[in-house]
């Protein structure tokens, strides 16, 4: 037989690279949409996103707590303490999340897939926002690209038929309660600094948002605080679209918070915790199939 030469090696490698791909990228982060504009937040303004890279560590965190030992003092002292720690010394790339809550997402895959996509989603609005070829026209027509493509996935979230209550879990960690709502009410205040100025005008927009944040989280916020309509005013409505997806996603994750309120630590915990997350999924179009732990 005769020997491969180099050129034919590097081509049998390549098709077996090909053909193993859909496997390994399904396991990966979600493709997004081409454009110029992405990573436009983690090139022009590191410390906002270094912040956001932050929150986003600690929603995972927290899920993951919660999902074993549910929503208590215990909880409140551990998170507090990871996410104070890591803002302190604030990550400059996003989480890998299966590996920060590895359990919650083997064992209630579909709601960690929504979250998952959420963040994405968030993610990519503030990209575009933060583009510096940005001008009103192509920002919505890149927004409307990015929210299309969203809703067309999977695990997007459908608007549910009647609003929910705040969970009573915001009660039982009130130190963690307070510095995720902080972290929500940063994404959506750093969207509206990025929307309602040019280019020119962002970085001190951004860094007296910034500059908030760092300063907030001791502060009691209301609920309310946390929502498009009350802290970006000048972005939804402008992009009504985008800052109502984006409640919708903020929404999903209190009330996924709420539902692992008991955790798992015993088999009758588990169930409760299990049948509640399954009608939170339910209520926002997801499938209900490969939620429950072991």
């Amino acid at each position: 037989m005769r020997r491969l030469d180099g050129a034919a090696r590097i081509a049998v490698l390549c098709a077996v690279a090909i053909g193993s791909a859909p496997a390994v990228q399904n396991a990966q982060e979600p493709l997004r949409p081409r454009g110029r504009y992405n990573n436009s937040v983690h090139r022009f303004f590191p410390d906002l996103d270094s912040r956001l890279n932050a929150v986003r560590y600690g929603r995972w965190r927290a899920l993951e707590i919660a999902w074993t030992v549910g929503i208590n003092p215990d909880l409140d002292r551990q998170f507090s303490a990871f996410l104070l720690k890591l803002l302190g010394d604030p990550p400059r790339f996003p989480p890998e999340a299966e590996f920060v809550a590895p359990r919650f997402a083997r064992e209630a895959s579909p709601v960690f897939h929504a979250l998952h996509w959420g963040q994405v989603l968030e993610q990519q609005v503030g990209d575009v926002l933060a583009s510096a070829d940005a001008t009103p026209a192509l920002t919505a027509t890149r927004l409307e690209r990015v929210v299309d493509l969203y809703r067309r996935e999977r695990w997007a979230l459908a608007e549910p038929a009647e609003t929910a209550a705040p969970p009573r879990a915001l009660l039982l960690a009130p130190q963690s309660a307070r510095i995720l709502l902080s972290g929500t009410r940063l994404f959506v205040r750093a969207g509206e600094a990025l929307a309602a100025s040019d280019f020119g005008q962002q970085r001190w927009k951004v860094r007296d948002t910034i500059e908030e944040f760092d300063s907030s989280l001791s502060r009691e916020k209301a609920l309310e605080e946390s929502t498009h309509p009350i802290s970006a005013p000048i972005l939804t409505e402008r992009y009504p679209g985008v800052g109502a997806q984006l409640d919708r996603v903020t929404r999903f994750r209190l009330e996924v918070y709420g539902a692992l309120e008991g955790g798992g630590a015993t088999p009758e915990a588990r169930r409760r915790r299990d049948e509640k997350l399954r009608e939170v999924a339910k209520r926002y179009g997801l499938s209900t199939e490969g939620i429950g732990g072991t």
